[in-house]
């Protein structure tokens, strides 16, 4: 299908996958597309404003209202639109039905299942009834190129907003920032006039997420800069009043991030419970960590040193090195009380899991930094 006008993009060579012929509408995939899933087999993590995760298979769902909407899907960056009939559940209605919720003013995420592409949406623009979850498109399922089995919706912001493959569905005080603006890809998911009156897109009242920056302006300046006229990206007058606030309650919270105790786990387990352990750390909301296999030994059962091990480091013991799982999870000190409880109940063996195998240990980390966006403390983690 020849689509005219494509703005193919400077980092094109991002993308895992970029197809603008495809039919119904393009193909964009950021990366690299998650395992088929059928929708029956699907299971979403959901986690309200001071929750823990819950795994909801989609078969709970099921008295939830199904709604058909023919609406546009808009990708102002590449300059294309496509309007098709979606079927799927108004998000409110999950939201509502799950009792997951956030403060008035806050935020919503929404991850992929392929573990690395999220976005987020104000609380006001999720509880929008024009943003859906769909599973169907055309009449037919969801086809697995265009974020099938179930993938988010949203008509009145950047097509980048309607996450694919949905996985996980999180509630946020602050804004977490989606990885288009991480990326520098995208400074704002807003569409501009020209779109806006092409499809006749109303922005939901209340609070708008995903702003764009506010500019600096320097005091002295500020008043002797003749007004530049207004755009549609213009911020009112008052501006530098709005913007130092917002930068003195910017660099407030940096401080208490940065204030905050982190520690590393680092945990040590038999290789046949690395499955379980990491099931047993995602279901408690921890799913930030790195895994791999290592060698080690230590005083497990059987492992007889020779005689004259000690004096002689050449001598070798009886029985080699052994291999291990290793986790390294780095959390906020809140909580370590849960991820080590965790990862003890997965490694819990023997007769009606009396005992476990393992070793785990805690440190203080002094700082964190994510080199993306030089967020420090537990917004880096």
């Amino acid at each position: 299908m020849k689509r005219e006008g494509i703005n193919y993009p400077k980092f094109a060579d991002k993308f895992f996958r970029l197809d603008f012929e495809a039919s119904p509408m393009p193909v964009l995939c950021l990366y690299p597309i998650p395992p088929p899933l059928v929708l029956e087999e699907l299971r979403i993590e959901v986690c309200g404003l001071e929750e823990q995760p819950r795994m909801i298979g989609w078969s709970a769902l099921a008295s939830i209202p199904r709604i058909r909407l023919t609406i546009p899907l808009i990708c102002q960056l590449f300059n294309w639109s496509e309007e098709v009939e979606w079927e799927g559940i108004r998000l409110v209605d999950l939201l509502d039905f799950l009792r997951v919720d956030t403060h008035p003013d806050g935020y919503y995420a929404f991850y992929s299942r392929d573990g690395m592409f999220f976005e987020t949406l104000s609380r006001d623009e999720a509880r929008d009834p024009r943003v859906l979850l769909a599973y169907g498109l055309n009449g037919a399922p969801l086809p697995e190129p265009h974020g099938g089995p179930l993938r988010l919706v949203v008509p009145f912001l950047q097509g980048y907003k309607s996450v694919k493959w949905i996985g996980a569905i999180r509630a946020f005080r602050h804004d977490p920032i989606g990885i288009k603006r991480l990326l520098g890809q995208s400074p704002s998911s807003h569409l501009n006039d020209e779109w806006r009156k092409r499809f006749g897109v109303v922005a939901p009242a209340g609070k708008a997420g995903d702003p764009p920056p506010f500019p600096t302006v320097a005091p002295s300046t500020a008043e002797t800069t003749p007004a530049a006229a207004p755009s549609a990206l213009a911020m009112p007058p008052v501006v530098g009043v709005v913007g130092s606030v917002q930068s003195v309650v910017r660099r407030a919270d940096e401080r208490r991030r940065e204030q905050a105790l982190l520690c590393e786990i680092m945990a040590m387990v038999r290789p046949s419970k690395r499955i379980a352990t990491r099931k047993a750390l995602e279901a408690a909301g921890i799913i930030g960590y790195t895994t791999y296999g290592v060698m080690g030994r230590s005083r497990q059962r059987g492992l007889k040193f020779s005689a004259g091990e000690k004096n002689s480091p050449t001598d070798p013991p009886a029985i080699k090195f052994l291999p291990k799982q290793l986790f390294s999870i780095v959390v906020e000190a809140s909580q370590v009380k849960t991820a080590v409880a965790a990862i003890i109940t997965a490694n819990k063996s023997g007769k009606g899991g009396q005992y476990g195998d393992g070793k785990i240990f805690v440190l203080a980390v002094d700082q964190a930094v994510r080199v993306s966006t030089d967020e420090r403390g537990g917004a880096a983690v």
